[in-house]
């Protein structure tokens, strides 16, 4: 499957940003999106990628002071 090049097909969006004033830009693109809720599961899998990637840092970090000569 080709990749989309939104650019050459021109896609409806483009065009209107391309008409606006770059001080309407910037106020509708400086609104701050909601927060996104994720299911249980993704919370859960976050929280365990967390936690794996503290214990590897403190793992790498206490091979490395034994290292030291």
């Amino acid at each position: 499957m080709q990749p989309i090049d939104r650019l050459s097909l021109g896609h409806p969006d483009d065009e209107l940003i391309q008409a606006l004033e770059p001080d309407q830009l910037v106020a509708a693109t400086s609104k701050p999106l909601p927060r996104y809720r994720l299911s249980r599961n993704a919370n859960v899998a976050l929280w365990l990628l967390r936690i794996f990637v503290l214990s590897m840092t403190a793992l790498v970090v206490y091979t490395f002071v034994k290292a030291l000569p």
